[in-house]
């Protein structure tokens, strides 16, 4: 963070629980995350989408996007076997460790799609678009907190 300090004082970074975290209600204007949801449980996606709804302005934003399983029989083989043997692969060669992407693969497919955790951050009170990209290897929802 030492090249952008500007950055860091414009947006704000707290280190904190996700699900439950320090900020007060209504504090945040915009929620964002990317490549975190698989590896939560039902249960933790739900306090998450209570989290983000009770930090959240009315009229606060928020995106989140993961990488998903396609539905397409003729692209999950393939992108499967990308993300399970080839995606290790490539971590070892370039950094040494396959360790941090053996997983990918388990938790993607054991994930889906972002259907699920929408549906999560709709009960807790947010409306939300949801979009498929790349042909469903990745997918994601925007929206925005009602009231602003």
């Amino acid at each position: 963070m030492k090249a952008l300090p500007w950055l860091v004082a414009l947006v704000g970074v707290v280190q904190a629980d996700a699900l439950c975290c320090p900020l007060a209600d209504g504090s945040v204007d915009a929620v964002y995350c990317s490549f975190g949801l698989k590896t939560l449980d039902a249960g933790q996606t739900e306090a998450l989408a209570r989290e983000v709804c009770r930090v959240l302005r009315p009229g606060g934003r928020l995106a989140f996007l993961e990488i998903s399983v396609p539905r397409a029989g003729w692209l999950r083989w393939p992108y499967m076997l990308y993300l399970k043997r080839l995606i290790p692969v490539i971590g070892a060669l370039l950094l040494g460790n396959p360790d941090n992407y053996r997983l990918l693969g388990v938790y993607t497919e054991r994930f889906g799609d972002c259907g699920s955790a929408a549906s999560a951050f709709e009960r807790a009170g947010l409306a939300l678009t949801r979009h498929r990209f790349f042909a469903g290897c990745a997918t994601g929802f925007s929206g925005r907190k009602a009231g602003g």
